[in-house]
């Protein structure tokens, strides 16, 4: 018996001991091409915002490259270049000759990227995976349809629940706390909290829709240090959230 106890003892050190804190600080921001609510296209000023807040991995949304719209303008890569960070594409439609879709700035060059087709009746929509040494940071933007927002939590689930780390999810979700979409998330998702939480519309923000959440596989000890939506007036149509989180990985 006292055998036994001591080497169940010992595989808990050895359990313990594979086990890694991690501690990092996130950020989900759709900067609507870097045009703001004064109608003034600045790359600078949303790169600004990204510098001061110091974090380690922005998922970004409504992404214009190379299109008409904003001739010769890749506005990932601009603020890639501007924020000093790598920058990961993930090209949701073809438009007016270049490309639209969402974006993963992260100071630590990713091992490897994905990105999943998501549903929506008036274009189509993406999830964003961006492999990291501790995890997998995400990045997307839902449908504007109700049914199609429940089938990407669906399609975000089953996908993430593959990976082989624990798996950040950030973005615009176009869906409040309330609707299905979300409290199915809910389920495999621990969604950070901030006492502010409004992110839209930036002037007077009064709706909940943009969100980072971690995956709860593993059995991640959680622990927010800090949640918060960043004072961003103008820059876009939406303000900032970031987010600082502690958890474990095996």
């Amino acid at each position: 018996m006292k055998r036994l106890t001591l080497i169940l003892f010992a595989l808990a050190l050895i359990a313990t001991s594979c086990q890694k804190s991690v501690h990092t600080r996130v950020m989900t921001y759709n900067v609507r091409n870097c045009n703001g609510l004064d109608n003034i296209y600045s790359c600078e000023r949303v790169a600004q915002i990204i510098t001061n807040e110091n974090v380690e991995a922005v998922a970004l949304q409504e992404l214009d490259s190379m299109t008409r719209r904003y001739p010769g303008e890749d506005v990932l890569k601009n603020l890639a270049d501007l924020t000093g960070m790598y920058h990961t594409f993930g090209a949701s439609i073809e438009f007016m000759g270049g490309k639209y879709g969402v974006g993963i700035l992260t100071k630590e060059k990713p091992l490897s990227w994905k990105r999943v087709p998501l549903p929506c009746r008036s274009e189509p929509r993406s999830l964003l995976i961006v492999e990291l040494e501790d995890y997998y940071f995400c990045s997307t933007h839902l449908s504007l349809h109700a049914e199609d927002r429940l089938t990407s939590a669906q399609i975000i689930t089953e996908e993430l629940s593959k990976l082989d780390k624990p798996a950040i999810v950030a973005g615009d979700f176009n869906a409040t706390p309330d609707e299905e979409s979300i409290k199915q998330l809910k389920q495999s998702f621990h969604f950070a909290e901030s006492p502010t939480k409004y992110t839209f519309p930036a002037n007077e923000p009064d709706i909940e829709i943009d969100y980072i959440g971690l995956s709860r596989t593993q059995a991640n000890a959680i622990n927010e240090v800090d949640s918060y939506v960043v004072e961003a007036p103008v820059e876009s149509d939406h303000r900032p959230l970031v987010s600082e989180l502690k958890f474990k990985r095996e």
